[in-house]
């Protein structure tokens, strides 16, 4: 049994590895949602409106961004001066931590704004690590089931999701009137490599008088990837082969389609409070090429148990793994099957202090697993000259205060250049921090306002800083409304 769990665990190896040609991308940008001057914050909340008439991506450098996030500990809460700290990272731990990791490439991305509507395509290329860590997992490896005695434990919640796929996204955003603005964008998806653990349920009894133990299982976990699992006549897992497949063959893969959906909402309540919304990556693909599906399944009893016994020592261990042996029966299968993207909910709001200085409040929420991550950031924001934007943050981010974060677009003649991150203390000290994120990137901007009228009749109905642009500014109905309704809820 321990030789089967070692070769399941190298089913992880070839997909994670994928990361590594890839800069580390995500879009737990909480500071970058408010920015909405900047056209990649469109990504984030797909009712966002540019005030220029074009924006155009700079390929490989319209959003250069990394991002690491941990939910439980820093590196050096793990690793201590002389050794490992792994009970003190186990009493920090949470009942379920998440680790993870995004990468995305964008060949393609563009906009076109007509009066009140606003068009956006982009490709791009995405690949992501998502791992649950459930805190008694961790206490089972440490302490053995010493902590649980009379009690039943869930060690099966470690939850691996590896994924790579293309996307094609074409996006519509629309001002409804003088106060609303909807965005809507439909993602086609192209899986190229995945590993998703399906329905499980891991559940271990020690009795609190005899110490007898008692353990269901019924772990599944599906892959598409070129993989040969070997099995002996029993139907053991011997051996995993990696059949590594040339670029051209798996970028080119379409076999694995998906589809997923974003949605978005901005509402400019008066002239000082915007309110703004989204839930994106709806959606799911459904996996079909060099697809593998592992399942352990089965009980068993062990009753070797007896009074002053080490629920830690080598002895017991290698006598428990023994009675663990033949307890399992190991299934193996080509079925497809569907896995889930992690879906987020942004909420967030401005308050205009000054003509050109924000307030903004954000609230993330991370959906993976049936379970919510949320983190939450204030930022304040000054607008200079119509040309530089700069915000400085703060989150509570991955369970840690320790987030203060900044951003940066600078608005030229025909181009904009943005860079922003959650914590800056990541770059610094990236050891002692839970996360570390950078987002920045140049784009071409094509038929935006002139200096004069055009400018100051845009910035009389925009948020400047980070509203977006508001197409009703152009239309005399909706100038004529804003004013009466800003003007009587003034009052």
């Amino acid at each position: 049994m321990g030789k089967t769990i070692s070769h399941i665990i190298l089913l992880v190896l070839p997909l994670s590895l994928l990361n590594i040609s890839f800069p580390l991308n995500s879009q737990q940008s909480n500071t970058f949602f408010l920015m909405h001057d900047v056209p990649q914050s469109n990504i984030l909340n797909p009712a966002v409106q540019i005030e220029c008439k074009w924006f155009i991506g700079i390929p490989a450098l319209a959003s250069l961004t990394t991002n690491y996030s941990n939910t439980a500990f820093t590196w050096n809460d793990l690793a201590g001066p002389a050794e490992w700290n792994f009970k003190n990272v186990f009493h920090q731990m949470h009942r379920t931590d998440l680790v993870s990791a995004d990468a995305a490439v964008h060949p393609l991305s563009l906009g076109y704004r007509h009066r009140r509507n606003y068009f956006t395509l982009n490709i791009s290329d995405h690949a992501a690590v998502y791992t649950t860590i459930p805190r008694e997992l961790a206490g089972l490896a440490l302490f053995g089931n010493s902590l649980y005695v009379g009690k039943t434990a869930n060690p099966g919640g470690i939850r691996p999701n590896v994924l790579y796929f293309r996307e094609y996204a074409a996006g519509y955003s629309r001002v409804i009137d003088a106060f609303t603005t909807l965005g809507i964008r439909g993602k086609l998806l192209f899986g190229k490599a995945n590993l998703y653990p399906g329905r499980s349920r891991v559940e271990l009894a020690t009795d609190e008088s005899t110490f007898d133990l008692h353990l269901e299982g019924d772990y599944r976990l599906n892959s598409s990837y070129p993989l040969t699992i070997e099995q002996d006549a029993n139907g053991d897992i011997t051996g995993i082969t990696d059949d590594r497949p040339t670029w051209g063959t798996f970028l080119l893969n379409r076999q694995n389609r998906g589809f997923a959906l974003d949605m978005g909402i901005i509402y400019r309540y008066d002239s000082k409070i915007t309110l703004s919304a989204s839930l994106l990556d709806i959606g799911f693909i459904k996996w079909n090429s060099d697809v593998n599906n592992v399942r352990l399944n089965g009980s068993f009893d062990f009753t070797g148990v007896r009074p002053g016994t080490d629920f830690t020592s080598g002895a017991y261990l290698t006598e428990l793994r023994d009675s663990l042996y033949n307890a399992f029966e190991i299934a193996v299968s080509q079925d497809p099957y569907y896995s889930w993207l992690p879906a987020q909910l942004f909420l967030g709001g401005t308050y205009r202090l000054k003509e050109n200085i924000l307030l903004g409040l954000v609230n993330r929420n991370l959906i993976f697993r049936n379970k919510i991550h949320s983190s939450l950031t204030v930022s304040a924001g000054i607008d200079l000259a119509n040309r530089l934007n700069a915000l400085v943050s703060w989150s509570w981010l991955n369970n840690s205060v320790k987030n203060p974060g900044a951003g940066l677009a600078y608005h030229g003649r025909g181009m904009q250049f943005h860079i922003v991150t959650d914590n800056i203390i990541g770059f610094f000290r990236p050891f002692d921090t839970r996360s570390v994120n950078l987002r920045a990137g140049f784009n071409l901007m094509l038929g935006c306002p002139r200096k004069g009228r055009n400018v100051r009749e845009s910035n009389e109905y925009n948020e400047g800083l980070s509203g977006g642009y508001c197409g009703w500014a152009d239309i005399p109905k909706f100038r004529r409304k804003y004013r009466r309704e800003a003007a009587r809820r003034n009052r």
